[in-house]
């Protein structure tokens, strides 16, 4: 069982009613005097558990003299806890396992457009292309693995469900500018490498089914869960990246060949899945207990995630219908 260190900094008046106020929660728990405001108290939780920790200090605390709350990784502990039949229960039935502000801070990082982030979008670019028009598994398959545009699809997902509009905007502009690199990139190398439209690998991204949807949905959700539940983002990493960075590299390659309907075909793949994956994300951030701390920013973001999600499903549905008709085939 993963564990982490929650360091509460508290009065000294509240700080011994503090020290039993998560009995039920915590493996241990000691105080000590200092911090900032005069005591700390520190408790060894596992990582299922931080959320409604952290809830309950907020709380319980938070209006009485001060409250700063810091989590911390925790490698290894000796005797080592066992989980029990009835914690592994009461995990499953939890809704936010890992605390808002973990998951925010998890998100809103991989949200941020830099120089960083800018090198991943072009390298993984090189190497879906090259892996795409060279008919080269392995390379998309390494491409898909760094997944340069996953964060800001779920930071999107996640501003929409909490209405936080400063990291919306974040999340459009670095993904936007990330599938624009993406584009402009695979274009670019279409034009040099000369790619054959009829390529295995390319040529499967210049069609789109009603699978892909449902591909997209399921990984929206586990790129969600990932990071709501503690899982490395890495475990899901490949299944998201499937269905964001192939399709989109490949409209650049098409557009090369010449292919336009091919690249059209791609396109449409692409909006797809950047809009059922988050779709699945905020409903996925919704279900595991997703809201804002506080009671008035509460009605700002129900308005915001509904909204959203019923735009996001409207969308969806469209491009379904163009994906039918794409389908259908072509009377005489």
């Amino acid at each position: 069982m993963a564990l982490k260190i929650v360091e509460a900094h508290l009065p000294p008046d509240v700080a011994e009613e503090a020290a039993s106020a998560l009995d039920d929660l915590c493996q241990e728990c000691w105080t000590q005097a200092g911090g900032r405001f005069g005591a700390i108290v520190s408790y060894v939780i596992g990582t299922d558990r931080t959320g409604r920790a952290l809830d309950r200090l907020h709380d319980r605390y938070a209006s009485r003299g001060g409250l700063l709350v810091l989590v911390r990784p925790l490698d290894a502990v000796l005797p080592r806890p066992l989980a029990s039949e009835r914690e592994s229960r009461s995990q499953a039935r939890s809704a936010a396992a890992v605390s808002r502000e973990e998951v925010y801070a998890g998100i809103a990082d991989t949200a941020r457009l830099d120089g960083v982030f800018v090198a991943l979008v072009l390298a993984a670019t090189v190497v879906a292309g090259i892996g795409l028009a060279k008919d080269n598994t392995a390379a998309v398959i390494g491409a898909m693995v760094v997944a340069p545009l996953l964060g800001p699809m779920m930071a999107l997902a996640l501003g929409l469900v909490l209405g936080d509009v400063p990291l919306v905007r974040r999340a459009l502009r670095t993904g936007g500018i990330g599938l624009a690199l993406a584009l402009v990139a695979s274009l670019l190398l279409g034009l040099a490498l000369g790619a054959d439209p009829e390529i295995r690998e390319l040529a499967a991204r210049a069609r789109v089914s009603e699978w892909d949807l449902l591909l997209a949905l399921a990984a929206g959700c586990a790129g969600a869960l990932s990071y709501t539940t503690g899982v490395p983002s890495y475990l899901t990493g490949v299944m998201v990246a499937v269905a964001l960075l192939p399709p989109t590299v490949a409209i650049g390659l098409l557009a090369a060949a010449g292919s336009i309907e091919g690249a059209l075909a791609a396109f449409l793949l692409m909006g797809s899945n950047v809009t059922a994956i988050t779709l699945a994300a905020m409903l996925t951030f919704l279900l595991r207990g997703m809201r804002p701390r506080n009671w008035w920013q509460e009605e700002r973001a129900r308005r915001s995630a509904w909204t959203a999600i019923g735009i996001f499903a409207a969308l969806l549905l469209v491009l379904g219908v163009l994906i039918g008709l794409s389908q259908s085939p072509v009377q005489p």
